[in-house]
């Protein structure tokens, strides 16, 4: 499973995950924000996604109205749960298994949350910054997926391509992504209710 962010029109963004085995795709949550993409992961299993994001306006999420970390399904961006960030300095995400999550923290804050994770759910802060102390963390899952400019390679070597808004292998298009366009009514997709450990570790994706 992978997760494509999709940026545009401005200030919007579209989650979307991909099954690379069959090529499908399921369209998820529209967001009225930015996502940075080099601070999110996916877990080994495909089924949570962790990024960090900061958001443009509207109603506050869990009393956030900027930065923040947060843990969904992918593809869909209601949060399982959710840490502030000051900035956008830190809060970038990684998966290191499906159980254990590493987030970057400047060292002279704490990552905090409200929300109770799962049984045997860890959440670790990366110390970030000058004078940051040492630290003996798990290792980030590999991945030897890569994409750089128009051409990809998938987990299992296949290629791929993506030019002028289309997602295309060996000549057949995936996704158009250039033909989606933010549903207004909506709303923002973004703005999550609360998730019950219940509803995190029995409901279904």
């Amino acid at each position: 499973m992978a997760a494509i962010i999709r940026r545009g029109p401005s200030q919007w963004v579209r989650l979307l995950a991909w099954n690379t085995a069959d090529d499908s795709i399921l369209p998820g949550s529209w967001f009225h924000g930015r996502i940075y993409e080099n601070g999110c992961s996916v877990s080994p299993d495909g089924r949570l996604f962790a990024c960090f994001a900061t958001k443009y306006r509207g109603p506050k999420t869990r009393g956030v109205d900027y930065a923040r970390t947060a843990i969904s399904r992918l593809p869909w961006l209601t949060a399982l749960a959710l840490w502030p960030q000051s900035d956008t300095w830190g809060g970038r995400a990684r998966f290191c298994d499906n159980q254990t999550l590493m987030i970057d923290c400047p060292h002279w804050e704490r990552l905090t949350t409200t929300d109770k994770l799962p049984d045997g759910f860890t959440v670790y802060p990366r110390w970030i910054g000058v004078g940051a102390p040492d630290q003996n963390l798990p290792q980030i899952a590999t991945c030897t997926a890569s994409f750089h400019g128009s051409h990809g390679i998938d987990h299992t070597g296949r290629t791929f391509e993506y030019t002028d808004g289309q997602l295309v292998r060996d000549g057949r298009l995936i996704v158009d992504l250039g033909a989606m366009t933010p549903d207004h009514r909506a709303g923002d997709a973004s703005v999550p209710s609360r998730l019950s450990r219940t509803q995190w570790s029995k409901e279904p994706l």
